[in-house]
């Protein structure tokens, strides 16, 4: 059954089944020290798998006569994981590392068509067999929040459906463990996933991947929105599910954390493994074999300072003595005064506190994940309002109608886009966009007739950096805007973004919970936590 969406096992021979040998490269892949082929075989193999899209031309003037075409997404795609290893899949942004988990779990677009070979647990897997799978063996920690059903509460969504009552109560145990162990108060079951943080979401998702005590867990991008220690726990505990048994494909961007806990790294580039090494290779450049490994080794490791410090100072730390405190304030600038929050029945998030943000400055935010510094993102770009104190942009009140001069880029693209819009039409609801802009951020012609879940995460992002953009604002918020880039994709938005704001002279605030990242662009950073005791 080739070329079809439900068809992905044909064309292999079956030597993946039989005995293996230790062997130091075989299948298109290493080993690391703690695999094994528990049974003969591996927990997962990926053989060949190639994936692509049936799209009308959108050249064809004549639509109802248009032709359509397959534009590829992955070539020749293997990759396998073993019993006891974690296995990183690193590599450029919309290199198809997102379909290679939708392909495991046989979730397809209507117009996708896919070849290739699945096998789990030593058994060949055609699309039904990997359907049933689900939660039943194989759990999925998905990149996007999207997966959490909005009018559902999140306890519910974590425990599940239960086959009997024990199991129910089973259920119920593990979920307050799983929220214990994540730092979740045991509120956050009654709470709508609209109520969380995204470091939150994120920890939610974790939770629904391992309360089915699965063999294999494929995590997508799970520490995006997560401080360091969370994001390490979270990691820790995928490393701990390995090595009891299980398996992990763990796809990420964030390479320093992922060479905490993987036993081997599958680096991907334009639909295809460009090169597949043990992680201990990543210590060296010079032990990695193609140029683009090599290029991501030196922008997470040789990185340097991106742009310049207001008035030539250092990025410097301040804490409850901001704003007013300051000498030679600029009449022009982003403030917060008397600030307080909180969500119906919530907690109270902000009591009280204040903070400016002057032209030419790029802030960053800083604080432990549920902080609320979305919430803040969010109150600043007049998204939400506040229950007492106010915003003001440059002396006034932000307007209630027309383009915000505040304009914010959140962490997650899919909720701020309209999915039945091309991404010509969303990049332009602001206003044109330049060609400085569109070369910028490397957004691609062929891009613009698509749909957004046509496009990958990061690219659906430039879009939205673009819209940004284009509204002409005085002030930028970026809340975990890059998480979701390679590192050398990373390196480059920041560059621009950098530059386009000093040239500008907007004021920018970032948030992300990466220290380097932090170190690298912020000229000035608040701690949340100082400012609101």
């Amino acid at each position: 059954m080739q070329g079809k969406r439900d068809d992905i096992s044909s064309g292999v021979l079956d030597h993946e089944r039989l005995t293996h040998a230790s062997a130091e490269f075989h299948h298109h892949h290493s080993h690391a020290s703690a695999s094994h082929h528990a049974g003969g075989h591996h927990l997962l193999q990926v053989e060949n798998l190639s994936m692509g899209f049936s799209m009308y031309d959108p050249d064809e003037p004549r639509f109802f006569r248009a032709k359509k075409r397959l534009v590829p997404a992955i070539k020749d795609l293997s990759v396998s994981v073993h019993a006891g290893e974690v296995v990183a899949v690193v590599g450029a942004s919309g290199s198809g590392k997102t379909l290679l988990a939708d392909a495991v779990f046989a979730l397809f677009e209507p117009n996708a068509e896919a070849r290739g070979t699945v096998w789990f647990d030593g058994e060949r897997c055609d699309a039904a067999d990997l359907a049933r799978l689900r939660g039943r063996g194989i759990s999925l920690m998905p990149q996007s929040v999207s997966h959490l059903d909005p009018l559902m509460k999140v306890g519910r969504q974590v425990r599940g459906v239960a086959r009997d009552a024990s199991d129910a109560k089973r259920r119920a145990r593990m979920q307050r463990e799983l929220f214990e162990r994540y730092g979740l108060r045991p509120e956050v079951e009654e709470m709508y996933p609209f109520e969380l943080s995204g470091g939150m979401a994120r920890r939610v998702l974790l939770c629904c991947a391992l309360i089915d005590e699965p063999r294999l867990i494929v995590a997508d991008e799970p520490t995006p929105g997560l401080d360091l220690d969370l994001a390490v726990r979270a990691l820790d505990d995928l490393r701990a599910f390995a090595s009891e048994g299980g398996g992990v494909l763990l796809i990420t961007h964030d390479i320093e954390l992922a060479l905490r806990v993987a036993d081997r790294i599958a680096v991907f580039k334009e639909g295809t493994v460009v090169e597949e090494t043990s992680a201990a290779a990543f210590g060296s450049p010079e032990a990695l074999r193609h140029p683009f490994s090599r290029e991501l080794w030196r922008a997470v490791f040789g990185g340097d300072r991106i742009g310049k410090a207001t008035n030539g100072e250092a990025c410097a730390t301040e804490g409850q003595h901001l704003a007013s405190g300051r000498e030679h304030a600029s009449a022009r600038a982003l403030e917060v005064r008397g600030l307080s929050f909180s969500y119906p029945g919530g907690r109270q998030l902000f009591d009280d506190l204040s903070v400016r943000i002057e032209p030419g400055e790029r802030v960053a935010f800083i604080a432990p994940s549920g902080f609320g510094k979305t919430t803040l993102c969010r109150i600043l770009a007049g998204y939400l309002a506040p229950d007492e104190g106010s915003v003001l942009v440059d002396g006034a009140a932000l307007p209630l109608r027309g383009v915000c001069p505040v304009q914010l880029i959140g962490q997650h693209p899919e909720t701020m886009v309209d999915p039945r819009m091309r991404m010509r039409a969303i990049m332009e609801e602001a206003g044109p966009v330049g060609d400085e802009i569109v070369q910028g951020l490397g957004i691609h012609e062929a891009w613009m007739s698509r749909h957004p879940h046509e496009l990958s995460g990061g690219e659906l992002q430039r879009f939205c950096i673009a819209r940004a953009l284009a509204a002409n604002p005085r002030y930028l918020i970026c809340d975990e805007t890059t998480a979701m880039f390679d590192a050398v994709a990373q390196d480059e938005i920041w560059r621009f973004l950098v530059e386009f704001t000093q040239r500008h002279e907007m004021g920018l605030v970032l948030v992300s919970h990466s220290p380097s990242l932090v170190d690298r662009v912020a000229t000035r950073v608040v701690k949340l936590t100082d400012l609101d005791e």
